[in-house]
């Protein structure tokens, strides 16, 4: 993540444009404060949300199927975790 002044960024605009549309994530300061940030597009993230969330009514639609009792929160905090490493 890079960091810039709101000068620098005025004056090189096209170019943060072009590295954020690369990936990049720039934050923009202004009197060595944040005041704003230019991230890359993300449609497939949305995408991949509405496709985690399908998946979780099917799951939920297969444990009531079943008579399983729903999830507690720790579980599931759990199952996120191992599913980050």
């Amino acid at each position: 993540m890079a960091t810039v002044t709101a000068f620098e960024a005025k004056t090189r605009f096209g170019e943060l444009l072009a590295r954020a549309a690369n990936g990049e994530e720039i934050i923009i300061t202004k009197y060595d404060k944040r005041v704003a940030r230019i991230v890359p597009e993300r449609q497939d993230r949305l995408e991949r949300t509405r496709k985690a969330f399908e998946g979780l009514d099917k799951l939920r639609a297969d444990m009531r199927r079943r008579r399983m009792k729903p999830l507690t929160v720790d579980e599931i905090r759990s199952a996120i975790h191992e599913g980050r490493r």
